[in-house]
């Protein structure tokens, strides 16, 4: 079980987060960030969350010094992303307000950034994130909410992502064999999912003329 300890002052941030956090599998901790509240070195964690949504720090934070080699992830307000960079050591870092499932989805994806998970249960493009394992799915922040077929069709396209397909054979692999429907049904599908994922302007979903469909992005 990986460790994740939480640097915050905020008793409603732990409360809330603890619980689906240890159903993906997570010890959560709790650390007061405080004068005279020292981390304790030999209690390193995996991953370390610092709540940085009310005061983002300009030097390296007491717990970065003590736990150089736990993973980090930053949670903060959408106005302070401006002073992200180097300085800030981060692997990543999620906007509040803070939503569960892409919380777990972020922290997987850190832990398999650094080879730590045992399966990778997200995938990520440009802005989005698909936690596979959930069904949960999230365009720059934001959760989006899909059907199961709009989420299997996405996910088919994303794991094989850059590769063209025609309509037939997304109905074959999405929808099924013994599925009679025509290939209007896909259409149908890929505009619905442009029209949930791409209000902020980003193309996920690219059409090549006379021939099918593809996921337009690499993953990271």
């Amino acid at each position: 079980m990986y460790r994740l300890t939480v640097s915050t002052l905020d008793d409603n941030l732990v409360s809330s987060i603890q619980t689906p956090l240890e159903r993906a599998g997570l010890q959560v901790v709790r650390y007061t960030p405080a004068e005279g509240n020292e981390p304790d070195p030999a209690a390193a964690p995996d991953v370390l969350l610092l709540d940085w949504r009310h005061a983002v720090p300009i030097s390296r934070p007491a717990e970065v010094q003590a736990w150089p080699d736990a993973m980090r992830l930053a949670a903060l307000r959408p106005a302070d992303t401006h002073v992200l960079g180097p300085a800030q050591e981060l692997d990543d870092f999620i906007l509040a307000p803070v939503h569960h499932a892409e919380l777990v989805a972020r922290v997987q994806l850190v832990l398999w950034r650094h080879g730590r998970a045992l399966t990778r249960n997200t995938l990520e493009a440009g802005d989005l994130i698909v936690d596979t394992s959930n069904y949960q799915v999230f365009e720059s922040g934001r959760s989006v909410s899909l059907t199961f077929k709009e989420f299997e069709l996405l996910r088919f396209l994303m794991t094989h992502n850059q590769q063209v397909f025609n309509r037939e054979t997304l109905l074959n692999r999405v929808w099924g064999y013994n599925y009679y429907g025509g290939s209007r049904t896909v259409d149908v599908h890929i505009r619905r999912l442009r029209s949930k994922l791409e209000s902020g302007g980003q193309r996920y979903v690219e059409t090549v003329r006379n021939v099918g469909y593809r996921f337009a992005l690499p993953l990271r």
